[in-house]
């Protein structure tokens, strides 16, 4: 019979997930020692094989549900069914396609957008990329990181921890922070990389330099990891555009949604 199960063994739960490395970039460099004491994984066996996993990621608030498996997605369904009365009552979900509706009846789902998640799949595009010059950003950054995404991206999911990792470039005009690139998700151990907070001061937007920045992260990444990729809105054109010239293909389609419980009481009056 299949059975739910707490995954402690992190070599049975990286089998797993390297099956499909782009679509588990994010669960591959959750593994890593600097996350995994934030991880949950659960899965469903039968007869002593892994059938499907899923990660409860308590990084973030609200905690975020990674359910993304697109070749045994009945077992995956399975395994939600029979885990939704232990999630909490809050979460942010990335869901495969055909797995929403099993949530629905305990959650409320709002604000949900299809995403894409892209691979460098032709590096040889980096060589065409623009050349400026970027500088390696680090903690005495910081504060100008912080001020650009306040101005750029107000609702990116930073995380200043990152920054001791050396993965993010910037490039500054005038001694002035104006475009970066950086990392979700790093893990020389797990030869992965998730790109994220990208990002260019609107007045300097048009100008080639997310771009530029962006080339600039992936050819320092390529020295430690083997898989490089990203998560972005399926309707942000212009980023999938200025991807797409860098290197990267779409590998699978996903929807990231809010979910609170239906059932949970409205806090009272103190």
């Amino acid at each position: 019979m299949p059975r739910l199960a707490i995954l402690d063994d992190q070599e049975e739960v990286e089998r797993w997930l390297r099956r499909d490395p782009y679509l588990h970039l994010y669960g591959l460099g959750d593994l890593d020692a600097r996350f995994r004491p934030r991880t949950i994984w659960y899965g469903r066996r039968e007869a002593d094989a892994l059938q499907s996993a899923v990660l409860l990621y308590h990084g973030v608030a609200p905690p975020a549900l990674l359910a993304l498996d697109e070749t045994s997605a009945g077992a995956t369904r399975a395994l939600l069914r029979e885990l939704i009365p232990a999630l909490p009552p809050h979460l942010q979900c990335h869901l495969s396609p055909g797995l929403t509706d099993v949530l629905a009846g305990r959650y409320r789902l709002s604000a949900a957008q299809p995403h894409l998640k892209m691979g460098l799949l032709h590096r040889q595009a980096l060589q065409d990329a623009p050349n400026m010059a970027t500088t390696r950003l680090t903690e005495m950054d910081g504060a100008d990181l912080l001020d650009l995404y306040r101005r750029a991206y107000p609702d990116n999911a930073y995380d200043p921890d990152l920054l001791v990792t050396g993965c993010f470039r910037g490039i500054r005009r005038d001694g002035r922070l104006v475009s970066a690139a950086g990392v979700h998700v790093y893990s020389r151990s797990y030869r992965v990389a998730a790109l994220g907070s990208i990002a260019t001061h609107p007045l300097h937007r048009g100008r080639g330099l997310a771009r530029a920045v962006t080339a600039a992260l992936c050819r320092d990444l390529l020295h430690t990891v083997d898989h490089i990729g990203l998560n972005v809105r399926a309707d942000n054109g212009a980023a999938i555009a200025c991807y797409h010239s860098l290197g990267f293909d779409t590998t699978h389609h996903y929807v990231e949604l809010l979910a609170d419980d239906a059932y949970a009481c409205p806090a009272g009056p103190k």
